[in-house]
């Protein structure tokens, strides 16, 4: 039976937004770390974990405004060791997933709180390959300027890969593991033009406008 928790990575720092960048408003009028979050409880998966870090507390406060009657709450995991960099977010959603459901999860769906153009319709395409690929991981992939083809999260993970997961270390994401699953032709890509872009930089929110409106 297959099993799906989601983790959306909220732990970083923001340094080059200056402030919380995951509470600036998205274009649909919610702070975009309620518009990530809601675009994963869409998919009505059978968990939701929110790694934070930094801004734990203000992260938590906006979470909150809306969690009280939602039977489909996530569950809000702290990682005091965000300021390594995102593996230790990695390592941190993946351990709580495992632990919080004696490790029954077959898959876990991992997102960044940042990708303001990821909607819960563009993630179901990465979930339709699950039935037929269960244990290949299933990753975004894009076309930059130069023609490279990027392999990115959103992306699942078979429950064979969350030791790899685990081994991350640094300020260097999934991206390894994913790698790694495709050099041994155990990783299926699927097009997914809106992972390509990220709030960094509040000028990243006029580019998202005119690129959107």
């Amino acid at each position: 039976m297959i099993k799906i928790a989601s983790i959306l990575l909220a732990g970083g720092e923001s340094k080059r937004y200056g402030s919380n960048k995951l509470l600036s408003p998205h274009y649909h009028g919610l702070p975009l770390i309620q518009y990530s979050l809601g675009q994963l409880q869409a998919l009505h998966l059978d968990a939701t974990y929110v790694v934070t870090g930094r801004w734990h507390s203000d992260i938590v406060d906006v979470i909150s405004l809306d969690a009280s009657e939602n039977s489909n709450r996530p569950n809000v995991c702290y990682n005091p060791l965000w300021h390594e960099g995102i593996a230790s977010s990695i390592r941190s959603g993946v351990s709580n997933a495992m632990q919080a459901n004696d490790n029954q999860y077959t898959h876990v769906l991992v997102h960044l709180a940042d990708l303001a153009s990821v909607t819960t319709a563009t993630l179901h395409a990465l979930l339709s390959e699950i039935p037929s690929n269960p244990n290949h991981i299933i990753y975004s992939q894009w076309q930059n300027r130069r023609g490279e083809i990027k392999a990115t999260v959103p992306a699942i993970f078979p429950k064979a890969a969350f030791d790899n997961m685990l081994a991350l270390s640094g300020d260097k994401g999934a991206k390894k593991v994913i790698e790694d699953w495709k050099n041994k032709g155990q990783a299926i890509g699927v097009n997914h033009p809106e992972s390509a872009f990220d709030i960094d930089a509040p000028s990243d929110w006029e580019a998202y406008r005119n690129t959107n409106v």
